[in-house]
């Protein structure tokens, strides 16, 4: 009598397209047979086998455990036998034994009664391919840990990427150790560029990026020239989203004039003039439009409609910030007269100055451009691609998240801008080297309450940045607030643990039919462990990720504190910082 594989399991009992029943063999002790000394895990959702067909083996994922008196019928048969064990698993692709060769989908079906056999970690390893100068280690698999997942770097990086999981799935972690497999990968040239809103990843990343921080000083200071935006978008940022249209028309058509001015002074800059609009990223200095912007505002003259009587005490300082004195105007229709544009801004222009001296905001006063040159906004994108470092964070922690949306706004649609003109095998990035933003927060920028820049910025990317080498890795704990057209415009999904049903839904409805059962294990996900799926791997695996080396900034903060003596909190140091809007010495 033939001696049994000690790998086979079960029989196939039922085939129905690419789903196929296998019946588990009586004799097999569990779900988790011993080989070779190693738990074989083959009922746990996510685990492979394989399905052996003459000159190949079909190989399936597990997506169903059951037992047939508590399951009921199994389609397409009328009845199953009482206390089967059983599985249900997806056919995925085949290895063909000659070559040891694997590639997606089947050319044959298994035949009813076929032997159903758990895939060992050797045969595993030539499904997965091993890190290499083409492939980036992620994880290893949940089933077999000795197997690693690795993915195409290139797909990953030029055909986007989302990872998303409920705040404390590991997910911070695992974009921190996908980037530390680059750098330690040796893609020393890469262009990685992190948004980063909270101040995660310097430490993981520290010694290997450019880290920069809006509220840094010297040389670490993101600056993101407000002369960069458009004309309604620097109102925003200085003094919010009020003011009036009376307001916001006079300081366009003031910016644009300064705009015009700056372009007839500068020896870098050769356009014409009059084709330069309020929008056009052109320098040009703010503080004096600020300045006539509330001269307009307090104005008062003898003549009301002669502007040579104007009544001025004290003509003020535009580069300190002080506003030009006049004489009150007077009772009863006496003079002084109110100006033509009295009090029509309201409170506007005091708002417009808190905001520009707001040391909260001042990365975005820097740098200035002269006549003489160069471009300044050379240097500026050079330091967010982090010069000659391979990843570049900038940290926008500790600022107005308006003002912080608004800034990334303007970053990724320059980079994207850059990348339209710059050729392949030409210098630039993009095409000629090939970009990737790690938006973290993602939903906060591609969904309805971003602002129209950063929102229109970032969903250009998500639908053409293929085209001309600029990838996208959105992180977010909420893949619901994701618009349906970046999240489908996603190459490859690391999805880890998520909670609420709707998202779990979300991603259900991303993965591809064949391993959508998969999505039922979503909520009961360890820590650092993921479904992972799409054109960066060769098969959606059950993975436990990597972790980084460093770890970023992400861990709950100890309670310690509350172990110490009582004492009244310090809470003055945080106030004079919240306050600091309002200490100037200009003030």
């Amino acid at each position: 009598m033939a001696e049994r594989d000690p790998t086979c399991i079960g029989r196939v009992r039922h085939v129905l397209g690419a789903t196929v029943t296998v019946a588990l063999d009586p004799e097999l002790a569990g779900v988790a047979p011993i080989y070779r000394g190693h738990l074989q895990p083959v009922g746990q959702i996510g685990s492979l086998v394989r399905i052996p067909q003459g000159l190949v083996d079909l190989i399936a994922t597990v997506n169903l455990v059951g037992i047939a008196e508590l399951s009921g019928l199994l389609p397409p048969a009328d009845t199953v036998q009482h206390d089967d064990r059983w599985l249900q698993v997806q056919l995925l692709g085949e290895i063909d034994r000659g070559t040891g060769r694997f590639q997606r989908g089947v050319g044959s079906y298994p035949g009813l009664d076929d032997p159903v056999h758990f895939a060992t970690p050797r045969q595993l390893l030539s499904i997965f391919p091993s890190p290499n100068e083409h492939y980036l280690r992620l994880g290893r698999l949940a089933a077999a840990e000795e197997v690693p997942v690795c993915l195409d770097a290139s797909k990953l990086v030029t055909r986007h990427c989302a990872v998303v999981g409920s705040t404390g799935s590991g997910k911070t972690s695992a974009v921190a150790a996908l980037l530390q497999g680059f750098v330690n990968g040796g893609w020393r040239a890469a262009n990685i560029v992190v948004i980063d809103p909270h101040g995660e990843y310097s430490r993981a990343l520290e010694g290997n990026a450019s880290v920069r921080s809006v509220l840094a000083d010297g040389n670490d200071r993101l600056r993101v020239p407000y002369w960069a935006l458009p004309a309604a978008e620097i109102l925003r940022v200085f003094a919010g989203p009020g003011g009036g249209a009376t307001f916001v028309n006079r300081f366009a058509e003031l910016v644009a004039a300064a705009r015009r001015e700056f372009v007839e002074r500068a020896d870098w800059l050769s356009l014409d003039p009059t084709s330069v609009t309020a929008d056009t990223p052109i320098p040009f200095d703010i503080r004096p439009i600020w300045h006539r912007l509330d001269y307009e505002n307090r104005e008062t003259r003898r003549n009301k409609s002669d502007p040579a009587t104007v009544c001025q005490l004290d003509p003020g300082d535009a580069a300190a910030l002080r506003g030009a004195q006049f004489a009150p105007y007077g009772p009863g229709g006496q003079p002084p007269h109110q100006g033509p544009m009295f009090n029509v801004y309201g409170t506007a222009p005091n708002v417009f100055r808190l905001g520009l001296i707001d040391p909260q905001l001042r990365f975005f006063q820097e740098p200035n451009g002269t006549a003489e040159g160069p471009d300044p906004l050379v240097g500026v994108v050079q330091e967010w691609l982090g010069g000659t470092q391979p990843v570049s964070v900038l940290n926008f922690s500790g600022v107005p998240s308006a003002a912080a949306d608004l800034a990334i706004g303007v970053v990724l649609n320059l980079i994207f801008e850059l990348s339209l003109y710059s050729e392949a095998g030409g210098p630039g990035i993009g095409r000629a080297s090939p970009t990737l933003i790690v938006l973290e927060e993602a939903h906060r920028y591609l969904g309805a309450t971003a602002s129209a820049l950063t929102r229109d910025s970032a969903n250009r990317i998500a639908r053409e940045g293929r085209k001309y080498g600029i990838g996208l890795l959105l992180v977010s704990q909420r893949p619901t607030e994701l618009p349906d057209t970046a999240l489908a415009q996603c190459g490859t999904l690391i999805a880890l643990r998520l909670s609420n049903t709707s998202d779990q839904g979300t991603i259900r409805g991303a993965l591809p039919d064949s391993v959508a059962g998969l999505a039922g294990v979503l909520p009961s996900l360890r820590t650092g462990e993921a479904i992972v799926s799409g054109e960066a791997l060769v098969l959606p695996v059950r993975a436990l990720l990597d972790m980084p080396n460093p770890m970023p900034l992400a861990e709950d903060p100890s309670l310690a504190p509350w172990r110490a003596e009582p004492q009244l909190p310090e809470v003055a140091p945080a106030l004079a910082a919240w306050r600091g809007t309002y200490e100037n010495d200009n003030d």
